[in-house]
């Protein structure tokens, strides 16, 4: 029984990174709300893969944790310069159907 629950569990967290959203281009928006803890933003571009979650095709940073602000001002050097960024999501999604970001690169 516990091999069978670990072979799920493991195949559970495959899949939802396998099926996670990426994408790349330059940032066309950034929404930011005084009354969320989330900043989602968009590109010019259409998203590579899309999670099924993900309704609004957007992404999406969580504020609470230094990464999280560390990844907003990055968001927001790129696009006042026009960089391109490569994002790779989690796989999971927030209470506004973005997906939320595992990564961000600048190019």
């Amino acid at each position: 029984k516990m091999r069978f629950l670990s072979a799920m569990l493991l195949m559970t967290s495959i899949s939802s990174t396998a099926f996670a959203g990426t994408g790349e281009g330059v940032i066309r928006s950034i929404w930011a709300s005084s009354t969320s803890p989330y900043v989602m933003f968009d590109f010019t571009t259409p998203m590579r893969r899309t999670h099924r979650c993900n309704r609004s095709e957007r992404f999406s940073i969580d504020l609470r944790g230094i990464g999280g602000r560390a990844s907003y001002e990055t968001l927001l050097m790129a696009k006042s310069e026009k960089l391109t960024v490569s994002v790779e999501g989690l796989g999971t999604c927030n209470i506004h159907d973005a997906e939320n970001v595992k990564s961000i690169e600048v190019q």
